[in-house]
């Protein structure tokens, strides 16, 4: 099943956070920090990312926000509060770095190179 199979509602978490990666495409192009808008490189990789990871996971998809940084990098950020667990997925603006994920319990933290496995860290989210 692929996002574009399914008609989701426009508050569905798949939705809601695809909508929040476009949204990032019609920003600025940049400001006195820097750079606003994505670049395609990490817009690619944040989509196909996220696409895959709600083929593995359907409707139990979080949410996520969406920023970016001075470069164009995209932050993709799932957070609960009322349990302090956060999954970050960073998808780098240039093609010759890698993205990675960053993932967070309490006082516990790591970085994971591997983002292919995006949808057992937010099924590690889900359960937190």
């Amino acid at each position: 099943m692929t996002v574009a199979q399914s008609a989701r509602p426009a508050s569905s978490p798949i939705t809601v956070t695809l909508k929040r990666l476009i949204d990032l495409l019609e920003e600025d192009e940049a400001d006195e920090y820097g750079i606003l808008q994505p670049s395609q490189v990490a817009f690619k990789l944040a989509m196909r990312f996220v696409v895959e990871a709600y083929d593995a996971m359907g409707d139990d998809f979080p949410k996520a926000s969406a920023s970016t940084d001075e470069e164009g990098s995209i932050r993709l950020t799932w957070s609960k509060p009322e349990s302090d667990c956060e999954v970050r997925l960073i998808c780098p603006a240039q093609i010759d770095k890698a993205a990675y994920l960053y993932h967070e319990l309490g006082s516990i933290s790591a970085v994971e190179r591997e983002v292919s496995n995006l949808n057992q860290w937010l099924e590690w989210f889900n359960q937190a």
